[in-house]
């Protein structure tokens, strides 16, 4: 399920940081993937595990992130309206995820 749920957020995100935009690879690197889903509003603050509320970060502007709540500090608008988005867009199954994640790895070109 936790890869499901990765390839869900890696696809709505386009397969980049969702703070800085970095291209980030889909697959592991060396034993470690080096991007990781955030909860935008932290779930110790409140905030949901739902598709509504994860994001595609990489391991830089996660740790930077911690546990900062946006709705305290008012950064990142742009994540904020880009969740608004994706919540109100359809959910893709999981074979659809298996056909179209590969192209978005080619366009993101990122060497996995």
């Amino acid at each position: 399920m936790a890869d499901v749920i990765y390839k869900r957020c890696y696809f709505d995100w386009g397969g980049r940081c969702a703070y800085c935009d970095v291209a980030l690879p889909r697959i592991k690197t060396g034993g470690k993937i080096k991007a990781s889903i955030d909860h935008f509003i932290p779930l110790a603050k409140g905030g949901k595990n739902s598709r509504a509320n994860r994001v595609l970060s990489c391991y830089p502007c996660n740790l930077a992130k911690d546990d900062t709540d946006p709705r305290e500090t008012n950064q990142w608008p742009h994540v904020e309206q880009r969740l608004a988005a994706i919540a109100a867009s359809p959910l893709l199954s999981h074979g659809q995820l298996k056909r179209l994640i590969p192209e978005l790895v080619k366009q993101v070109s990122v060497e996995a």
